[in-house]
């Protein structure tokens, strides 16, 4: 009807949820009409993951229905059931569009058509949801129950659905729940609630704990209808079971809503649902020994509806062989069930067994053993169950116990090339024979083993043996690590196996290194001293540790400590004084042996390395030779050459060779043993000892034309020379041209000039020797202009053509760079006064401290000096006259 009327909004009503009872239902039903359909049982082989339901029956309302609506007592189902169904009168009533089997494409049902148009319009619109619901082809043609409740209150708890006929069931003692497709409108209003029971000639059975309400149900989902507001609709389980020990069942279902208001509804595809649980068993582990502990848990999963199940049952009877452990630990997570486990018994049961609404699976476990080896199946058939579908098989294997295989090796210690003798005891820790008895070692080299023949009995041992002789390998890894697996057949034909300990074999090892302080000897009765530096390189702490010198004289060890923790080193000393037999032998070769022992008795030793000492004297001969840094062309050279033995032993002989150098003419030398010949020099010397010298004197003149001489001597001596880097020695020597610098000064013009007349000066400076006067030693000169400024004044013009002039009162200077040939020209000029009160000469020297010129200081050569004259007019005379004294001089 619709969700409202005369303006008033209706309250939805309350309903109860109704509790199922904890045990089997008998229906007391008549006889099936009909053949009961296969069940498709839930399978085994997924614990705890629900699987879907088996469908024992469905009516979708297709059956011979077409385009006429029609009322639902008029409709019959499927062969073989040709099921028919009934309903309360109210929910039958065409004129209240109530209890009508339609689609969408069809016709109108007049009565309802009548009354209310748009209701019958509502219910097409549901037959239309629910074909998409339930994935039909054309969702227009879908049937379905319909009811609009126009106009009149169907009352509350009235059947709006229930079967005829009995409907017969595959097997006795399943869960049955219920199932239907719904769609509704006015939920604003109100809505329907749809409960389901089970008939038969007893009292009704509820499927449910709670009834179904496509309104609020999260199962449900919106879709939207062409008058009116959105349709909910959706595909709905009971969420309780019933466990149903008969053969066969009705169904009816109660609307609880009695109100006409609201309440409009349409329902599709009713389905009678096997929701039986599905039964799994597990061994953990699933392989253990005799007398082990395996666990055994039994899983009893839920169906996809998760459906509550309540009151479901099993009796497991374990494999012959096995039984419930001293122990049992029987537990259950099934709700308020009840385990029984008897230690030493031989079953596990399960009474009263519960799933809760939701609940996907829930488990019975007991621990379980076995004395005697086997595989055992506990199947289908050792478990009788009770509203639970039967498991596989489940195996349970049960092994005899692994033999147990000790290994120890006869030594406690080795060195290379040592044989090791392992011994490996096997023990059957079995209740039965073992046979094929195999031990493999696993260490290095894989020895073999040989073991005795035959079976070893139960609790019997065996000795096996084997050897191994260490390698470099071995002695390089420090320890030989060895385990052995023994494998064996026990009855039944399985391969038992188990591995031994680990025989660690440490190394035991010795090195010694010796050496000498002393490089050489260089006479009998010098003393060497030896060190002999001692390590443990091995695995095991050695004692008794002895050092024996194996060389000439066969010197005392000293060792400081007689015992070698694991990496340990020490230093032994000896000494040993030197023979004329070292002598004439030519040198002193010498090893030794070291000893220890190890902990297990066994010894440690090792030879060092050969350490020779030879007989030899060296002597390291020094060469210096020593000459002038510069000489000029022609002149003599001297050198002094120094031979020094700076020893350490005295020189047997020696030779001096010195190669005359080009520009060294007229060598010579007076030093006896010594002579130039061929261009050389060379001396011979005899013995010289340590810290002596002598010195050799080699003479020469400097040839023109050369620039320097080099010369380098060496001595060569008859002894090692432990310094041959000090056996050379070079000189050089700068070899200087002959300095001549000419200086020649001029007054130009006429030697006598008058008063206030300008008067020039030419000075040249020319290199007329062989040596090249560089700028940091210049040539140069100064004029002191004193005996001219008495009658003139300088000018402050002087040039010069090279190098460099200044003047500063009364001296006039020059310096600068000179190559030979070259020439410099320096020019100025002085005015004499116009009145003149001087001695009117004009005279000038230029002086000079360069090496080679010609105007040093009081020099008399005439190119130095220029004489002048100044002519004084007359009444300059006679002023000056006047101014003089009888005798001359100025008054």
């Amino acid at each position: 009807m619709r969700g409202y009327s005369g303006g008033m909004r209706l309250r939805a009503l309350a309903v109860t949820a109704v509790v199922l009872g904890a045990q089997a239902v008998a229906l007391n039903a008549a006889t099936a009409t009909a053949a009961a359909p296969t069940v498709q049982a839930t399978t085994p082989g997924t614990p705890g993951v629900p699987q879907a339901p088996t469908v024992v029956y469905a009516e979708d309302f297709e059956n011979n229905t077409g385009a006429t609506p029609i009322l639902l007592p008029a409709y019959v189902g499927a062969p073989p059931l040709n099921e028919t169904y009934t309903a309360d009168p109210a929910w039958l009533s065409a004129t209240n569009c109530n209890g009508i089997i339609l689609d969408q494409a069809g016709g109108n049902q007049p009565n309802c058509q009548d009354r209310n148009p748009a209701g019958m319009q509502t219910l097409k619109n549901q037959a239309n949801v629910l074909g998409q619901v339930n994935g039909a082809a054309d969702p227009t043609l879908n049937h379905v129950v319909s009811a609009f409740t126009d106009g009149a209150n169907p009352g509350a708890n009235k059947v709006e659905f229930q079967t005829v006929n009995q409907i017969p069931l595959a097997t006795t003692n399943r869960f049955i729940t219920f199932s239907v497709d719904v769609a509704a409108s006015s939920c604003s209003a109100s809505a329907p609630l749809l409960e389901f029971y089970l008939t038969g000639s007893g009292a009704d059975v509820p499927t449910f704990t709670s009834p179904i309400n496509p309104c609020t149900d999260p199962r449900s989902k919106s879709y939207p209808s062409s008058v009116g507001s959105m349709i909910q609709a959706g595909s709905f389980p009971s969420d309780g079971s019933v466990l149903v020990s008969d053969a066969s069942l009705g169904v009816k279902m109660v609307n609880a809503n009695g109100s006409g208001t609201g309440n409009d509804h349409a329902y599709d595809n009713i389905r009678i649902l096997d929701v039986t649980p599905q039964l799994d068993k597990a061994f953990s582990p699933a392989t253990i020994t005799e007398g082990g502990t395996s666990t055994l848990t039994l899983t009893v999963t839920n169906t996809t509806d998760l459906a509550s199940k309540s009151g479901f049952a099993l009796t497991d009877t374990l494999p012959s062989g096995v039984s419930v452990a001293a122990t049992p630990n029987a537990a259950t997570t099934c709700g308020a069930g009840t385990v029984t486990a008897a230690a030493g018994g031989n079953q596990l049961a399960l009474t009263g067994g519960v799933l809760a609404v939701g609940q996907a699976s829930c488990t019975v476990s007991v621990d379980v053993t076995s004395p005697t080896a086997g595989d055992y199946v506990n199947g289908p058939g050792n478990t009788t169950t009770t509203g639970i579908n039967p498991p596989a098989d489940t195996p349970l294997t049960v092994l005899s116990p692994a033999p147990s295989i000790t290994k120890a090796a006869a030594e406690a210690s080795f060195v290379a090339g040592e044989t090791i003798h392992y011994t490996y005891t096997v023990t059957n820790n079995a209740s039965q024979p073992l046979t094929n008895l195999q031990v493999t070692d696993t260490g290095p080299g894989t020895p073999t083993v040989t073991c005795p023949s035959g079976p070893l009995a139960p609790g019997a041992s065996v000795d096996c043996t084997a050897s191994y002789t260490a390698t470099a390998s071995d002695v390089e890894a420090g320890e030989i690590v060895n385990t052995a697996k023994v494998t064996g057949t026990s009855p039944g034909g399985r391969t038992v196996t188990a591995t031994s300990n680990k025989v660690t074999v440490p190394l035991r090892s010795l090195t010694i290194t010796k050496s000498v302080a002393e490089t050489k000897f260089t006479a009998a009765g010098q003393t060497l001293h030896y060190t002999f530096t001692v390590t443990n390189n091995g695995e095991v702490p050695l004692t008794g540790i002895a050092v024996t010198d194996n060389g000439p004289g066969t010197p005392t060890v000293t060792c400081p400590s007689g015992s070698l923790a694991v990496g340990a080193s020490q230093d032994c000393t000896a000494t040993y004084v030197t023979t004329a037999a070292d002598v004439t032998a030519g040198r002193v070769v010498d090893t030794a042996t070291v000893t220890g022992t190890a902990p297990d008795g066994r010894p440690g030793t090792a030879t060092s390395n050969t350490v020779t000492v030879p007989y030899t004297t060296e002597v390291d001969l020094a060469v210096v030779k020593t000459g002038p840094a510069t000489v000029a062309e022609g002149g003599k050279v001297s050198y002094t050459i120094t031979v020094t033995n700076n020893g350490p032993d005295g020189s047997t002989g020696y030779t001096i060779s010195d190669p005359i150098p080009a520009g060294l003419n007229n060598a010579a030398t007076t030093t006896a043993g010594c002579a130039v010949a061929s261009g050389k020099l060379t001396c011979t010397g005899g013995p010289l000892a340590n810290g002596a010298s002598r010195t050799i004197s080699l003479t020469g003149k400097a040839a023109a034309g050369t620039k320097t001489i080099v010369n380098k001597v060496t001595v060569t001596g008859k002894n090692p020379d432990p310094n041959p880097g000090n056996n050379t020695s070079t000189t050089t020597t700068k070899v200087t041209g002959t300095p001549g610098l000419t200086i020649t000064k001029k007054q130009n013009g006429s030697a006598t000039v008058k008063a206030g007349a300008t008067v020039k000066y030419t000075i040249t400076v020319k290199n007329t020797g062989t040596t090249t006067y560089a700028k940091d030693k210049p040539a140069s000169f100064s004029d002191d202009l004193t005996e001219l400024l008495d009658d003139a004044r300088y000018d402050d013009n002087a040039t010069s053509s090279s190098g460099k002039v200044s003047y500063s009162r009364p001296t006039l200077k020059w310096s600068g760079a000179l190559a030979p040939g070259q020439s410099a020209t320096i020019t100025f000029s002085i005015t004499t006064d116009a009145r003149t009160f001087g001695d009117l000469k004009l005279d000038n020297t230029v002086v000079s401290n360069t090496p080679g010129n010609n105007c040093p200081a009081k020099s008399k050569d005439t190119r130095c000096t220029t004489h002048g004259k100044v002519k004084a007019k007359d009444k300059d005379k006679r002023n000056k006259a006047n101014s003089l004294g009888a005798d001359g001089s100025e008054a």
